[in-house]
């Protein structure tokens, strides 16, 4: 654990997806706070129907990752890990900028803990 869901306004706003996936699995991975890298899972979603805002002006965009964690941590570390979060995505559309469609862009990361009933299980198939 963690996961971390990307829903993202339009295909057009993430250049490089594979990229910026592994900037936020790597800044998880760098916060020490997790014991294997393979615990760390990220994956990006486009939905498809969007609207911000009441109108569909077309210069409103966001980034909305959803990170989800085993309990045990306290909110400082959350907060920090959800900023890091927010820094690796803001990272990765600045260094394709030329790329990104003028426009606003909000940015937002929401904690879940989840339910200590939370199950995970290894399998292994050859």
């Amino acid at each position: 654990m963690p996961n971390v869901i990307i829903e993202v306004s339009h295909d057009r706003l993430i250049s490089q997806p594979d990229n910026l996936l592994a900037r936020v699995n790597d800044t998880l991975w760098q916060s020490g706070n997790f014991k294997l890298q393979s615990d760390i899972k990220s994956r990006i979603y486009y939905p498809n129907h969007v609207l911000v805002g009441l109108t569909d002006s077309g210069d409103e965009a966001f980034v909305m990752a959803h990170f989800y964690l085993m309990p045990g941590r306290d909110d400082a570390t959350i907060q920090s890990l959800a900023q890091r979060i927010a820094d690796a995505i803001k990272a990765h559309l600045q260094e394709f900028e030329s790329e990104v469609p003028a426009g606003n862009l909000q940015i937002c990361v929401n904690s879940t803990t989840l339910s200590a009933n939370y199950v995970k299980q290894y399998v292994e198939f050859k």
